[in-house]
């Protein structure tokens, strides 16, 4: 699936959301991700209610993305 996503944080944590109504919405679901160009292995997160894909440090920096950036995500199930 494809989408576009705000990079968001809240508290110490970055991430980006995984919209509501996809089939990968739910914790601990194995992922690949693409962001510009950059991909990587992960697994969503959940958290009252919502569905999440954290970006760590490492992660943010290979694919050149800050909080507040709006980026293009593709994701597939692994």
């Amino acid at each position: 699936m494809r989408y576009q996503a705000v990079v968001e944080t809240e508290d110490e944590g970055v991430f980006i959301q995984v919209p509501a109504d996809s089939e990968l919405a739910r914790p601990r679901a194995p992922v690949t991700v693409t962001v510009n160009g950059q991909t990587w292995e992960s697994t969503v997160a959940g958290y009252s209610g919502r569905f999440y894909l954290p970006l760590r440090k490492g992660v943010r920096q290979m694919a050149r993305i800050e909080p507040g950036d709006t980026v293009e995500v593709t994701l597939e199930p692994r």
